[in-house]
């Protein structure tokens, strides 16, 4: 298991605003991958949040000194049915900062789960202290009542930055919830969200039917089109592609 499993600090946070009416979640789905397959930052199997996430020196997470940059929403721990999770009550945009620098390079995927009170999008940064650069994930539709799965795939242009002797690599100091591109005055948040299975792993089965085809191609430097559900076309196809990593229109 990568040992970037302990360095994981969070944001102090204030107010909380109690929902009554919110929804239990169930028991977190178990993971399909043996621990030595992926890398944990937290899990649904492991005690509490703050017993987990620990800096290298081993001091637990909520010892550390608060960092706050404004936003209004609380975190804590709570139970999922027999899984952990983390609980945020009133997300406005939630910062979690690395204690140290994460490498997810050994790693393709990093996967998530959200149990919501009511249906809402969401979206995710991943920030690098160094060279200054960060990736926005696409904006996800969460639905009440069950738990989201999601997949980002890393191998992606906009999140391979260059450190250490300029070998690509996927370094996070900054992982965020909001606060990017979803319009909250339309599509406002859920008052209370719950978060577990934070991992990476190497599975591409999570991949929809063609894109591993696509990306293959594009390193080829084949000038071959799919459509946006990673379906090869011919060049007869009308409308909006991808090729060599790009989206054109096609007339």
């Amino acid at each position: 298991m990568n040992s970037f499993t302990k360095f994981f600090s969070v944001v102090a946070l204030a107010t909380i605003a109690t929902v009554s009416n919110a929804q239990t979640p169930t028991t977190p789905p178990t993971l399909k991958w043996a621990p030595e397959e992926i890398g944990v930052i937290y899990a649904a199997d492991q005690d509490t949040y703050w017993d987990v996430m620990r800096d290298g020196d081993g001091n637990p997470a909520n010892s550390w000194s608060p960092v706050t940059w404004g936003q209004t929403c609380v975190i804590s721990d709570d139970e999922c049915g027999d899984g952990a999770a983390i609980r945020i009550d009133n997300l406005d945009f939630l910062p979690m900062q690395f204690k140290k620098t994460m490498d997810f390079s050994d790693y393709r995927f990093f996967h998530i789960e959200y149990w919501v009170s009511a249906d809402m999008q969401l979206d995710m940064t991943f920030q690098n202290w160094w060279p200054g650069e960060k990736f926005v994930s696409s904006i996800y539709d969460l639905k009440a009542g069950q738990w989201n799965v999601i997949d980002i795939d890393l191998d992606q242009e906009s999140f391979t930055w260059s450190k250490k002797k300029e070998i690509p690599q996927h370094c996070v100091n900054v992982f965020k919830l909001g606060g990017e591109n979803v319009d909250q005055e339309t599509h406002p948040y859920a008052p209370v969200i719950w978060m577990t299975n934070i991992i990476c792993h190497n599975d591409a089965s999570v991949l929809p039917a063609g894109i591993d085809e696509m990306k293959a191609n594009r390193q080829n430097g084949k000038n071959i089109r799919y459509n946006l559900a990673g379906q090869r076309v011919g060049n007869d196809y009308k409308g909006l592609v991808l090729m060599n990593g790009k989206k054109m229109v096609m007339k």
